[in-house]
């Protein structure tokens, strides 16, 4: 757990300098144009550097010494709650904003410079993007998922930010700020699904329904009848379960069958189990 966590706060740290210096670009751009998408896109950007650095105050915490095996793995839980809250505030702020702009167009001032420095930021956010899905595959996060959405989310942003930006200059209508209310209310719809979906996680915990078959199947590999499996939830990799069994040999049968189940659970599945035996049935 800890070498992972170590690994995965070293990509978070890189991720926030990178989004720091995009959020700083795409300020300057915005600034010079007056765009309001590019403005709110570098505020999009500077939230990102946000709540990348709340993903790694949660892999931080899971590196603290802990009395307890389980350790702190859920804090990556309430990471990934945070980065989808923050989207959804975000598309609050984007859509009053973009109202305000239809309301009381302003003049937006075009230059090839400004777009050759937003399309710059493009490819890098869908790198980023794809490193954090990679390494999320690889080792099971929740926070990382987030972030990785987020990035292909800003991606398309930035995207929609430099059409937008562009055909301001051709058009004699507030285009840019007609573009922030379609963005703000598709970045709301995602961000309230993501935010159920992180929601879901923190109170009930991961998908078992795997792992509770592959339970039943290795104890039944072993002569034990299972009765009923209770799994506990502690963070990512962090899973542990009570398994019930019915068993009619001997005490001392029993513990070395329930060794050999428990380590087979654990390379198997990473799950921690406790097997306890039942009076066999009739």
């Amino acid at each position: 757990m800890n070498e992972r966590a170590k690994k995965l706060s070293i990509l978070v740290a890189v991720g926030i300098a990178v989004n720091v210096a995009l959020a700083f670009t795409k300020l300057h751009v915005g600034l010079r144009s007056n765009s309001l998408t590019i403005l709110l896109d570098a505020t999009n950007s500077f939230l990102d550097v946000l709540t990348g650095i709340v993903t790694l105050v949660a892999f931080l915490i899971a590196l603290r010494p802990h009395k307890n095996e389980f350790g702190y793995g859920r804090a990556e839980y309430l990471a990934g709650f945070i980065v989808s809250a923050v989207t959804v505030v975000f598309g609050g702020l984007f859509f009053a904003r973009s109202l305000n702009r239809m309301a009381m167009p302003e003049p937006v001032w075009f230059g090839w410079q400004n777009c050759v420095l937003i399309s710059v930021t493009i490819p890098v956010k869908i790198a980023m993007g794809f490193i954090y899905r990679y390494f999320d595959k690889k080792y099971s996060s929740k926070a990382l998922k987030a972030i990785a959405f987020d990035s292909f989310l800003d991606a398309m942003i930035t995207t929609t930010s430099l059409i937008s930006f562009t055909v301001s200059s051709k058009v004699d209508y507030a285009v840019d700020a007609v573009v922030g209310l379609v963005l703000s209310v598709f970045v709301v719809i995602v961000g309230l699904k993501m935010v159920a979906d992180n929601v879901k996680v923190i109170v009930v915990g991961d998908k078992f329904s795997d792992k509770k078959e592959l339970v039943v199947v290795v104890c039944k590999m072993h002569g034990l009848d299972v009765d009923g499996v209770t799994f506990h939830d502690y963070g990512t990799n962090e899973t542990a379960c009570v398994v019930k069994v019915f068993y009619d040999g001997t005490i001392y049968d029993f513990d070395e069958t329930a060794e050999e189940v428990k380590k087979e659970l654990l390379e198997k599945a990473n799950v921690k189990a406790e097997i306890v035996p039942k009076v066999k049935r009739d």
